[in-house]
């Protein structure tokens, strides 16, 4: 009888399933890949017994979906000021979500979700708690991970943080670090910087990578402190950093992995803060756009749409030839020009007034 009734379970939930995966097929809507509002791989699973419901799964994915995308748009820092959302307000921040996987197998659930949040609700729901948030694309970078012990450099393959890096994976990791061989000269340089490590020369160490973006973790380990200056440069956007840490024996390899993770969420938060949204301060760009016909009008502004630093616009003029747009935006005219390059528009000050070129 209990087997029976699973079986007629599955068979219903199969039946509503299939017209659930039909109706969000239907009515999605276009995204750019890069949307940080837009989270997936979200996985859950379970049981199916009697008490089996939908819904607690699906709750449960929204819920887990939160805490990616704060850690995915948030500092470290300001992760907690948000812990206190329960899931109805969580619900009310989603547009809609899609199941792109269900199974049901030997009374085994399992389901995989995206996500798609309501990005002027999130924004509102920062503005509120006074929080910015940040809009970092993957990019790779040359990690060089230092270590002095007793003013002794460790060889690559005695440095655990070396050994470690790559095996060790944070939520949404926005940096795709790539270790460095070790070079002999490159060693030597470093050794002769120790002392002066605001002077090291990071360019000059990586142009052999082919990679602009670099981080250098210069570690030194003294009297049960581990003290590490990091210096980075994220889009020709150079940084520095001093961390310390508490650390009873250097051979102890659990406290070594709390600390390794550690810094690598300062690392990301670096490149988090050179793309960091002030909502606070919106600013504003007049922009005239050259119409070629009325289809490039309506698509610029469905670019403006999907462009999440981009409060709103307003058609300031429009004629047979060009349309003048005032943009209230997030963030600064770098940024902004960044955003629309990636939709294939170029922004250009053209003697103290601003154009918006198409560079199909």
């Amino acid at each position: 009888m209990y087997k029976h009734l699973i079986a007629k379970l599955r068979e219903y939930i199969f039946i509503i399933l299939t017209a659930t995966i039909i109706s969000t097929t239907f009515f999605s809507k276009s995204f750019s890949e890069e949307n940080v509002f837009v989270v997936d791989n979200i996985n859950v699973e379970g049981i199916v017994n009697l008490n089996f419901t939908r819904d607690k799964y699906i709750e449960e994915a929204l819920v887990s979906s939160f805490d990616k995308l704060k850690s995915r748009i948030l500092l470290t820092r300001d992760l907690n000021k948000l812990n206190n959302i329960g899931s109805i307000k969580i619900k009310n921040l989603i547009d809609r979500f899609q199941i792109v996987e269900e199974i049901y197998q030997k009374d085994k659930y399992f389901a995989k979700f995206k996500i798609y949040y309501n990005d002027n609700k999130i924004k509102e729901l920062l503005s509120d708690k006074n929080i910015s948030f940040s809009q970092p694309r993957k990019i790779s970078a040359i990690f060089f991970p230092i270590l002095f012990i007793d003013d002794e450099m460790q060889n690559f393959d005695e440095n655990y943080f070396f050994k470690e890096w790559n095996n060790n994976e944070i939520e949404n990791e926005s940096i795709n670090f790539i270790l460095p061989l070790e070079d002999l000269d490159d060693i030597y340089k470093i050794k002769e910087m120790k002392n002066n490590i605001g002077e090291l020369d990071g360019d000059d160490l990586v142009n052999k990578y082919n990679i602009k973006n670099y981080t250098f973790a210069i570690m030194n380990y003294d009297k049960k402190k581990l003290n590490i200056h990091v210096k980075t440069n994220f889009d020709n956007n150079k940084m520095s950093k001093n961390i310390s840490y508490q650390l009873e024996n250097i051979k102890d390899e659990i406290q070594l992995n709390l600390i390794l993770i550690d810094l690598k969420k300062q690392i990301t938060d670096l490149w988090k803060e050179a793309n960091i949204v002030n909502l606070l301060m919106p600013l504003s760009i007049n922009v005239k756009f050259k119409n070629k016909n009325i289809k490039d009008f309506d698509k610029i502004k469905k670019i403006f749409y999907n462009i999440s630093i981009i409060k709103k616009y307003t058609l300031e003029e429009f004629n047979i030839n060009n349309s003048f747009f005032k943009i209230y935006y997030y963030g600064s005219p770098k940024r902004l020009k960044a955003e629309l390059l990636k939709f294939g528009y170029e922004l250009r000050n053209e003697q103290g007034f601003w154009e918006l070129y198409s560079n199909e």
